[in-house]
């Protein structure tokens, strides 16, 4: 029978880049603890999180984002700002620092898998970004108890 166990913090590099697991679930195989995750799962939540990233994206998680979706370094360039492939490797040759790609670019990869890994979710929003942008002038509504006063 395999030991089991939960480790407040692991730092896991199996993806090409650090990333930390809060309360991970570890399982002894042939004297090594190992995570104990499903794969697909674990992969879908770093592409999430590395969505929502406060910070830049590194390379390695580029070219992370790059192999998950299988993409090819012609492809990824093309998609991602009509861009020749040599593009993509000075990308990722910035390993684990931060790319010298423009904000626009990275947005647009944020958003790209936001919409494969949650469709539904960037579909809401764009209906609802679309009223936003309709000529309709509307006036702003805020309570008197939400202001405090100085």
């Amino acid at each position: 029978m395999n030991e089991k166990k939960i480790q407040k913090l692991f730092i896991d590099n199996g993806l090409g880049f650090p990333i930390h697991i809060i309360n991970a679930p570890l399982v002894k195989i042939r004297g090594q603890w190992v995570l104990d995750l499903d794969l697909e799962k674990y992969e879908r939540a770093v592409l999430i999180a590395l969505s929502h990233k406060p910070g830049r994206l590194t390379g390695n998680e580029i070219k992370f984002i790059r192999n998950h979706f299988q993409m090819t370094l012609k492809d990824f360039g093309i998609r991602f700002g009509n861009l020749a492939h040599s593009a993509v490797i000075k990308w990722e040759k910035f390993a684990d620092q931060p790319t010298n790609m423009n904000w626009a670019c990275e947005k647009d990869i944020r958003l790209f898998v936001v919409h494969e890994l949650r469709p539904k979710f960037l579909a809401e929003l764009y209906v609802e970004l679309e009223k936003v942008a309709s000529d309709k002038v509307t006036n702003i509504k805020i309570s008197a108890s939400d202001v405090k006063a100085a």
